[in-house]
């Protein structure tokens, strides 16, 4: 294939984190994807990651008839342009797929960025925190969420259920569409506005300090809800300074942070859970809705405005 594109450079990788740090290194046009990494929980950083570069990319199977990962993912039943390919296809339809993907108009993931409404300016001077929990689709609706915040964000803090190696991507991933600065969560930080913290791929969980000035907390401990970081060891940590909370709940598996959110909300938080039609996987959210944890479901699209619009009450 690269004798017939002059100039073309091909990279290899035999696992999901080089091949991960290869493409964030050289943002890349197309990639070809073996199906056995699209069926990894980590692939949606992948995906995530692609998609902030506008690199596209088809899924290759092992034999003619094998089932797609797009059977069982729901991570991929939202993705775009995704297409299968077996390695007993005669070259042509690489070539094909290849030519169609590479000559589709791109966009500019900064243009995209600055073509969105409005972002709702923080309220100066707030004394509200942001937190936020999220899981499977997690990484995608965090973009989704965080290219809504402006520069002056109130400190936002982040539980992202995610493979342990792949925390230091993901902080980088949202800080390059982040109007805000994010940054990987520290113990002994303290918190600033302007700032997202982000806890991810780590073996300990986040939580906030009992005294003021806040600052983060990192302790190591067993699994929490079935997660080492935990959403609910953050949310509880929070529940003294719930009045000053604003929390949500975005898409993900099981009922991790959906307990710390009612205790939350028992302690005068404001709290939202995103909505089943824009969740990837309506778990976490589902369980916090029925056991009253949140005050109100949101759709994806309205969630950064609603967490913004909530602390300035």
């Amino acid at each position: 294939m690269e004798s017939a594109y002059p100039g073309m450079k091909v990279l290899l990788a035999n696992n999901l984190m080089m091949a991960y740090n290869q493409a964030e290194a050289a943002q890349p046009v197309f990639a070809f994807v073996e199906d056995g990494f699209t069926k990894l929980p980590e692939f949606e950083m992948m995906m995530a990651l692609f998609s902030a570069m506008d690199t596209r990319w088809v899924s290759v199977m092992d034999t003619q008839g094998a089932t797609p990962a797009r059977k069982s993912s729901p991570l991929l039943d939202v993705g775009a342009g995704i297409f299968e390919l077996t390695k007993s296809d005669h070259p042509s339809q690489f070539a094909q797929y290849f030519d169609m993907m590479i000559n589709a108009p791109r966009r500019s993931p900064r243009a995209a960025a600055s073509a969105s409404p409005t972002r709702p300016a923080a309220a100066a001077g707030s004394k509200k925190l942001i937190l936020i929990g999220s899981s499977t689709g997690g990484v995608e609706a965090l973009r989704s969420v965080l290219v809504g915040f402006p520069f002056d964000c109130p400190p936002t803090l982040i539980v992202q259920h995610t493979g342990k190696n792949f925390g230091t991507g993901l902080v980088s991933l949202l800080d390059r569409i982040c109007p805000a600065r994010v940054r990987a969560a520290e113990d002994g930080i303290a918190l600033e506005p302007g700032h997202v913290y982000i806890a991810a791929g780590q073996r300990r969980h986040m939580g906030l300090s009992s005294r003021k000035p806040l600052r983060l907390r990192m302790k190591e401990g067993p699994d929490i809800s079935g997660h080492t970081p935990s959403v609910d060891a953050l949310f509880t940590s929070a529940v003294p300074h719930g009045k000053n909370i604003v929390a949500s709940i975005l898409t993900g598996m099981g009922q991790d942070g959906a307990r710390g959110l009612l205790e939350l909300r028992k302690a005068g938080a404001m709290t939202f859970a995103q909505d089943e039609k824009s969740s990837v996987v309506y778990g976490m959210p589902r369980v916090a809705w029925e056991i009253g944890a949140a005050q109100q479901q949101v759709s994806l699209a309205r969630m950064a405005s609603t967490l913004l619009q909530a602390s300035k009450a």
